[in-house]
């Protein structure tokens, strides 16, 4: 059975990191997905300012979800982040959505990014999240890492 696959990954040049500082406005940020169904690739980058690396994580997933006009092959995502794969395997989202996009009281989180995500899945017979180790010896995700940065170089 043919089987589609998605390798994302999301970065942030975070200059306002001294001591627990949080993203600056000109702070470069990117994502990338690389996207393969058989012989055929695809790359998927973009970049912006002052965004989170979770945030960039989560609109890596979007991006390569979107890209795709078939909805009824399986799709496998393969992201280093646990952020992603942990909110998807453990379906945090579940509990979000029953709180009204709360979480202790404060709003959760990138949650218009988690409902995009969210009314993405819903297109697809079948989406499989899988974690993989970042920094390593993983082909597809070192590529989709390098590309994010090439793509802030060039912000």
């Amino acid at each position: 059975m043919p089987q589609l696959e998605i390798y994302t990954d999301g970065g942030n040049r975070n200059t306002g990191n001294v001591k627990g500082g949080s993203v600056r406005k000109q702070d470069k940020s990117a994502w990338a997905a690389y996207l393969i169904y058989g012989e055929h690739t695809k790359m998927l980058t973009g970049g912006d300012y002052g965004r989170t690396n979770n945030y960039m994580e989560i609109n890596a997933v979007i991006q390569g979800l979107t890209a795709l006009k078939r909805t009824d092959i399986p799709v496998t995502i393969y992201s280093d982040s646990a952020y992603v794969i942990n909110c998807m395997q453990q379906k945090w989202y579940v509990k979000w959505e029953q709180n009204g996009w709360r979480k202790k009281g404060a709003p959760v989180k990138n949650a218009e990014l988690w409902k995009q995500l969210l009314a993405q899945l819903d297109r697809f017979d079948q989406v499989t999240f899988v974690k993989v180790k970042g920094h390593a010896n993983n082909q597809y995700n070192n590529l989709v890492d390098a590309t994010l940065n090439q793509t802030m170089d060039q912000l």
